[in-house]
């Protein structure tokens, strides 16, 4: 349980820890905890617990929560609140209020006879809905003997209708008549990956995901990666060129098209899913075929006919070939890194078995996106749902607490870090086995590249830092500053199994976009941008 105290939620807490056994890891910030318990449920795969006090201490972690919400991400964070009616107690705040749009849900503890039963409640809807439930616990209810206990909570997953036969024979045909296919697995395909590797290998198909569905499919000779504005120079030109595109569990996004770039060759679509309402709802598409993704795939291998499609000694040899860092000539200079350079690095250091957090910013959330690969998709925590900077921090905290047997690799931005950089406190602490490094150009740097590009005053984005490494030295964690391509190797040593946490502040140079804002400043040429996907 990650949390904040408070004296609502001492009451809670306590007997927890020294009764029952918890772990309790104390957070500098309410958001910090959230977010703490965001990725450990994200990179652990279980519910995520994190516990606050009432009024201020809820309104702290409204983003923390909306991250978790729109990551879906089961978690119960256990709010306190103050007794009904007490208007003399200035934390006093509608907490219902304050939760509901953030779209996680709420569930009170109604009463001390049935507070067992609602926290079993609260875990069932947190596992079932997707996303954070708050358990709202009125203060006059603590210290009261509780009722009988109502069990234990035991996830269920029910199993998902199978594809109609109709439906899957469309399907095959589609299939039938690709030279190019791809197959584009999302979050909703966790697990049928063995089944999409056996389509893939019957019909000749490539392998890709979604940026969330990450290393799905790691250690595949025919893998490509991410599909859309993440993808990989290989990855991209060869979806691009697909005739078919089959998408399982998978949105179809903005992210995952590129904004229509990845579309551009006019593909057949073929879209799977359990949710009907996840048809057409981005992309328009040829046949939607509605059911279980593992079962969609056993069926259409089964029904599909063998062909060698994509999958050619050629293709084999330069997806196995591919190499992150020499795509771009290093742009390092007297000021600084080139970024591309230091994801690069960090590629070849850090070891494989790893958990990879991004950040929201310039520097720290494109490249490292498409150039740090992962061992599964639990390996890639992206709490970049909302948008906001400043969250990544704490969640690879959560993060690496759920998976010491890797080492944590959060890549952030100085803009970022000084958001929450309270948590290195959290960090050292807990004993995190963790590297955080700071893409740090002394600015706000997408503002700066933006403004640049726009003509306005990059001043105002430029903010002089502290000495990051000073600061997490005094925090305890081991610290170094790195400015040049050399000192980025002398680094191995220093990451590859750190006993608590590791900060490297890398110094980059400003003179230097990263690809993805290069590509994407300008907008679509027009004929990208008169581009519209179409029903056949």
């Amino acid at each position: 349980m990650f949390g904040v105290l408070g004296d609502g939620n001492l009451p809670i807490v306590d007997p927890l820890v020294h009764e029952h056994g918890a772990r309790y890891v104390a957070a500098a910030r309410e958001d910090g905890a959230v977010l703490m318990a965001d990725g450990y449920a994200r990179a652990g795969g279980r519910l995520g617990v994190a516990t606050v006090t009432h009024g201020p201490a809820l309104t702290n972690a409204v983003t923390a929560l909306t991250e978790a919400a729109r990551a879906r991400t089961p978690m119960l964070l256990v709010a306190a609140d103050t007794a009904p009616g007490d208007l003399r107690n200035p934390q006093a705040i509608d907490q219902e209020d304050v939760v509901r749009p953030t779209g996680a849900g709420v569930q009170w503890l109604h009463s001390a006879e049935s507070a067992a039963r609602d926290v079993v409640t609260a875990i069932g809807r947190a596992f079932t809905e997707r996303r954070p439930i708050v358990l709202n616990a009125p203060t006059p209810l603590l210290g009261l003997e509780a009722g009988e206990p109502a069990g234990t909570f035991r996830e269920d997953r029910t199993p998902m209708p199978a594809p109609r036969d109709d439906q899957v024979a469309s399907a095959a045909e589609l299939l039938a008549d690709a030279e190019r296919p791809v197959i584009v697995a999302g979050r909703g395909a966790m697990g049928a990956r063995d089944a999409l590797v056996a389509l893939g290998e019957r019909t000749g198909a490539l392998l890709a995901t979604t940026l969330k569905a990450k290393g799905l499919f790691a250690g595949e000779p025919y893998d490509v990666g991410v599909c859309g504005g993440f993808a990989t120079t290989p990855g991209r030109e060869l979806i691009r060129r697909s005739d078919l595109l089959l998408a399982v569990g998978a949105g179809l996004n903005t992210f995952t098209t590129d904004g229509g770039r990845t579309l551009a060759g006019d593909p057949v679509i073929v879209h799977n899913d359990v949710r009907p309402d996840a048809f057409g709802r981005w992309t328009p598409v040829d046949l939607r075929v509605l059911g279980d993704a593992g079962a969609f795939a056993a069926m259409l291998a089964d029904a599909a006919a063998p062909k060698t499609g994509w999958r050619t000694g050629e293709v084999a040899r330069r997806l196995s070939e591919y190499e992150y860092g020499d795509e771009y000539p290093d742009g390092s200079d007297e000021t600084g890194l080139d970024p591309h350079t230091v994801v690069a690095a960090l590629e070849r250091i850090v070891p494989r078995e790893r958990t990879v957090i991004v950040e929201g910013g310039h520097a720290a959330l494109s490249e490292p996106s498409r150039g740090l690969s992962v061992p599964d998709p639990s390996g890639f925590v992206f709490p970049v749902n909302f948008g906001s900077i400043g969250l990544g921090l704490a969640t690879a905290i959560g993060a690496a607490t759920a998976r010491p047997d890797r080492v944590a690799l959060a890549v952030t931005g100085d803009g970022a870090l000084m958001m929450n950089l309270a948590e290195l406190d959290t960090a050292v602490r807990a004993g995190a086995r963790l590297v955080v490094v700071v893409m740090n150009d002394g600015a706000y740097g997408y503002e700066y590249h933006n403004m640049l590009h726009r003509g306005m005053d990059t001043g105002l984005s430029l903010i002089p830092r502290p000495d990051f490494a000073a600061v997490a030295r005094a925090f305890g964690a081991t610290a170094v500053t790195v400015r040049t391509p050399g000192e980025l190797d002398e680094l191995k040593g220093l990451v590859a199994d750190p006993a608590g946490p590791v900060l490297v502040d890398v110094r980059l140079t400003r003179a230097v976009r990263t690809r993805w804002f290069a590509e994407h400043e300008n907008g679509l040429d027009p004929a990208e941008r008169d581009y519209r996907p179409r029903y056949r």
